[in-house]
């Protein structure tokens, strides 16, 4: 019994519990943490799946760290790195060092580096290509780093200064989309950076360093953001959160039947589930589609921006810096589930909560 509790202790520190084999569950609301114990620092990131592990990429800010040791919110949003974990249940996850800090070549006087798409593999190239949002010496756009691991070596290729067809030529909100359906095809999805009215799919040149011009799928005059993407029983997904700043937010969604015709979409409405508690006091931040032996699921992964915003602390959502979640449907309507965990297998594909 002893020995027990010890291991039961040691799951709850790390906010995750292991259960039967290949069976995983993540906890809500308390501090996610790798394997080692230390808090995960991935905002605006997504996850890629390469052979049997999965790579968890986002961003670090100097407020980060800072609100998770006082627990009080501030606005301190420098960037301190690209971060990587790996895992192979979706659940424990791994830290390495970070792929890009402030002494990676053109990252040293950066103003933003925002969301992070998917990691992609170009197997022409042999090179694996992140994209991200970046203003600094290198200009204001899409900053383009390429490697040959995953793991190290990331330096910076280019950075894409306009993008044609797009209100006011660069994102705002972005994220990539890897359509494993058909091809493995990847797709930049992106909102404007005036107002957020506009979203746009565009592909990449073949070894995926630049961005082709793009194509305006739908358009609000609300304004959204938190742009994402995924695919579901021959439907494309668009989620976006509303314009909320530093704070949660319900969403919207539209889904069309082919990703680049904009009169396959439907109508802009609001994401059922999503308005009950906020998206779990969260922004959408991406879907991951989890093919198991058994079922295809989706985790939907939301993103608290809590050093940034009071209100998180104030509703009794002050901890940790990511949400769980998963989405089902009704025919081809989509549902986000909110949840206090999340049991996931990576074998059968099956979630439960």
């Amino acid at each position: 019994m002893k020995k027990l509790s010890t291991i039961l202790l040691a799951m709850a520190f790390l906010g995750v519990g292991q259960l039967a084999l290949g069976q995983a569950t993540v906890t809500n609301d308390v501090w996610l943490k790798d394997t080692a114990g230390n808090p995960i620092y991935a905002q605006g990131g997504n996850i890629s799946k390469f052979g049997s592990t999965y790579y968890w990429v986002g961003v670090q800010y100097k407020g980060s760290s800072e609100y998770y040791s006082s627990g009080t919110a501030n606005s301190d949003t420098e960037f301190q790195s690209i971060n990587l974990y790996t895992s192979t249940d979706l659940v424990h996850w791994s830290g390495y060092s970070p792929l890009v800090t402030t002494s990676t070549a053109g990252f040293s006087s950066t103003s933003w580096v925002g969301r992070v798409g998917a990691m992609l593999y170009n197997s022409s190239t042999g090179k694996y290509v992140l994209w991200v949002e970046y203003d600094g010496s290198d200009g204001d756009g899409m900053a383009c780093l390429t490697s040959s691991s995953p793991t190290s070596g990331w330096t910076l290729n280019n950075v894409q200064t306009s993008i044609t067809n797009v209100y006011y030529n660069i994102p705002g909100d972005s994220t990539t989309f890897v359509d494993v359906a058909h091809g493995s095809t990847p797709y930049l999805v992106f909102s404007d950076p005036h107002g957020r009215e506009h979203a746009y799919v565009s592909t990449f040149n073949s070894s995926y360093t630049s961005i082709n011009a793009a194509t305006l799928i739908s358009e609000w005059a609300q304004g959204q953001e938190g742009d994402n993407m995924f695919y579901y029983n021959g439907h494309y997904y668009l989620v976006m959160s509303e314009l909320a700043g530093w704070s949660y937010s319900y969403d919207y969604v539209v889904w069309g039947s082919s990703i680049q015709t904009p009169s396959s979409y439907t109508k802009d409405a609001t994401y059922a589930g999503t308005s009950s508690d906020y998206t779990h006091h969260s922004q959408c931040s991406f879907v991951y589609m989890l093919q198991g032996s058994e079922y295809t699921s989706y985790i939907s992964v939301g993103d608290r921006w809590a050093d940034f915003d009071s209100s998180y602390k104030n509703a009794g959502y002050g901890e940790s810096y990511n949400t769980w979640g998963a989405v089902t449907f009704s025919g081809a309507t989509p549902t986000y589930n909110t949840m206090s965990s999340l049991t996931i297998n990576v074998s059968t594909g099956a979630l439960t909560w």
